[in-house]
């Protein structure tokens, strides 16, 4: 990403650093994750780490991953004791094929143009050891609350909206890009934290995909 979108974000982390609150969306996939109790976790695009936090609260081993250097150090400041990793998105992933059981993709693959999003998806793929899952949230197209089809629309259902551009789904798209992957089933959602962003009802898609030949 260019460097005024990382220093965006690097701001936006140093100024919200703190222990992350976490919502409880996991809970629905807790078969999955615990099949896969001795794997490492991959929490992509983490953030703040409120998914890092989540596992480590429940014993998972989990690598949290981000450009965002602020954003890991606040994961080394405030959970502490995990793994982190500077992955960027618009960049094939420096890890080994076929690396990870479990991939978790919160909130972070709906900023990109087409040609970006299948290319995070191949590279998802990529990664996931055959039979692999990719657990996932993305906003929806009637994410009104948070500027839904707002702004200068760059391509269909992705708009830039001043300071970033963001990607809003429909059916028609969660099948378009997550079927890269592989079988893909979703579900509408939606969400509300204790924190002061996430106030009010931001509108998703939770996604699970397996991965496919």
């Amino acid at each position: 990403m260019n460097n005024g979108y990382l220093d965006m974000w690097n701001n936006w982390s140093k100024k919200r650093a703190s222990v992350p609150v976490y919502d409880n969306w996991l809970d629905d996939y807790k078969d999955i994750l615990d099949k896969y109790k001795d794997s490492t976790i991959l929490d992509l695009g983490c953030g703040l780490g409120a998914n890092t936090l989540y596992l480590k609260e429940r014993n998972f081993k989990v690598v949290a991953a981000d450009f965002s250097e602020e954003a890991l150090n606040n994961i080394n400041d405030n959970i502490g004791n995990v793994k982190t990793m500077n992955i960027n998105l618009l960049n094939d992933f420096p890890l080994q094929d076929g690396s990870y059981s479990i991939v978790i993709a919160d909130l972070c693959l709906h900023y990109f143009d087409d040609k970006v999003t299948k290319n995070i998806m191949k590279e998802i793929k990529r990664i996931l050891k055959q039979d692999g899952v990719l657990l996932a949230r993305v906003a929806r197209v009637d994410d009104y609350n948070f500027g839904a089809c707002e702004g200068e629309e760059v391509e269909h259902h992705f708009y830039f909206e001043g300071d970033y551009t963001k990607r809003f789904f429909d059916e028609k798209d969660i099948e378009n890009y997550f079927s890269i992957v592989g079988k893909v089933e979703y579900r509408k959602t939606s969400m509300i934290r204790a924190e002061e962003e996430y106030s009010k009802e931001k509108r998703l898609f939770e996604v699970k995909v397996v991965k496919g030949e």
